[in-house]
């Protein structure tokens, strides 16, 4: 999940309690996770549209989660028993059932073969709608715009929680460290409620902010998680936390202003020996010549057989800071997380690495999966496995801060 920027609703433990009386709640490079069928969605209409610009997250004025799922081009797939669609103003347009295809047509909408609507549009469905086989439990948003659409789902912030537990973190996970990590989920939604990322979407479904893959799969021990610490998140000073956290962080989380350049004093780096049992606490990817020189190119280096790549500074926790690239008399330094990303996360795991060059390429070694800020999702897990309890955890990989609302 991306860093992201800490938010302040009002009145959070107002929210909180006005979410559970009312009933409106129903990251991060993971490990696989394991298929199980979800129980079916409550049946319900989709209400009222959602305002365009959405209200602050205060007492009253509690609202989904706004999602844009990308991967999105310039058609998109809807299944449902009874599919209905909407104005932004709430007129029903036209109602279907079964499957439908949508396709952008300049800034309109083609509904299959034979009709058009207008731009944007709400889609629902009583049981639940699909797009693109992911299922979702509300209503989604389609635009058009110049030839593509954007599809933004419009999920119940706990429906959403227990989704990105269940696509963070495996079901084998402790029961106190997935409550950890759904209130680390949930104070991130929040904090992006109340400040957007754009005024149609609040977040989106990948790892710049955290991983939504629709709602499959995302029952049992997951639901339990966010049901247990219903209505909590973690504040520091009354402002929301920045509730970051990634996979695997090989012995000792990394400090905000040595990952972003900027400090946040509760993201600082803390020993962890709780995450040995990880997958990713040791990794190993050989980069072939021909793979180095598409990342050199990515990073504007045009390269050839000489291609060089040498790490040339380190933070405080051993991890790359800056990676030089040479080749042909050119040398170019780059961030670290940039060579890392034009990589591929699940190539390069870490930036607690060694590269050494090896026949044909490189050899990269290293400990740890994802940026290494915030809450070791493994060094939860074995800090539950030891008998510590969610807050706890929580207290020792953002230190300084408390777990505000809920009942517990």
């Amino acid at each position: 999940m991306r860093q992201g920027r800490i938010r302040l609703p009002a009145a959070l433990a107002g929210f909180a309690l006005f979410a559970a009386a009312t009933g409106f709640f129903p990251g991060c490079a993971g490990p696989p996770r394991r298929p199980e069928a979800p129980p079916p969605a409550p049946a319900a209409v989709p209400g009222p549209p959602l305002p365009a610009r959405p209200p602050g997250a205060g007492p009253g004025e509690a609202r989904p989660v706004r999602i844009r799922l990308d991967g999105i081009g310039a058609r998109v797939v809807l299944q449902g028993e009874a599919i209905r669609v909407w104005t932004p103003e709430g007129t029903l347009l036209a109602e279907g059932g079964g499957s439908v295809v949508l396709a952008a047509r300049g800034n309109r909408i083609a509904w299959g073969s034979v009709r058009e609507i207008p731009s944007p549009a709400d889609f629902g469905a009583p049981e639940g709608i699909r797009a693109d086989g992911k299922r979702f439990p509300g209503r989604i948003r389609v635009t058009a715009v110049q030839g593509k659409l954007q599809v933004v789902a419009v999920v119940p912030l706990e429906e959403y929680v227990a989704a990105v537990i269940s696509r963070e973190a495996p079901r084998t996970f402790a029961p106190e460290a997935l409550e950890a990590l759904a209130v680390a989920a949930r104070t991130y939604a929040l904090g992006a409620m109340a400040k957007p990322r754009d005024p149609a979407f609040d977040v989106v479904d990948g790892v710049d902010d955290q991983v939504f893959r629709g709602i499959e799969n995302s029952d049992g021990p997951f639901r339990a998680a966010g049901d247990a610490t219903r209505g909590m998140a973690l504040v520091h000073q009354d402002a929301l936390a920045l509730a970051v956290y990634h996979s695997t962080c090989g012995g000792r989380t990394e400090n905000a202003g040595d990952a972003w350049g900027r400090d946040v004093p509760y993201l600082r780096s803390v020993a962890c020996d709780d995450c040995r049992d990880s997958p990713a606490r040791r990794w190993e990817h050989r980069m072939s010549r021909k793979e180095g020189k598409r990342v050199a190119l990515a990073l504007g280096v045009r390269a050839g057989d000489d291609l060089a790549i040498r790490i040339v500074g380190v933070t405080r926790t051993g991890r790359a800071s800056r990676i030089r690239l040479a080749s042909g008399g050119v040398s170019r330094e780059a961030a670290a997380a940039s060579f890392r990303q034009a990589a591929g996360y699940a190539r390069i795991k870490s930036l607690k690495m060694t590269v050494v060059p090896s026949r044909g390429g490189w050899t990269f070694s290293g400990e740890g999966y994802g940026h290494g800020v915030g809450m070791c999702q493994w060094g939860a897990n074995g800090m539950a496995k030891r008998g510590k309890g969610f807050r706890e955890i929580l207290a020792r990989y953002y230190p300084g801060t408390r777990v505000a609302g809920g009942d517990r």
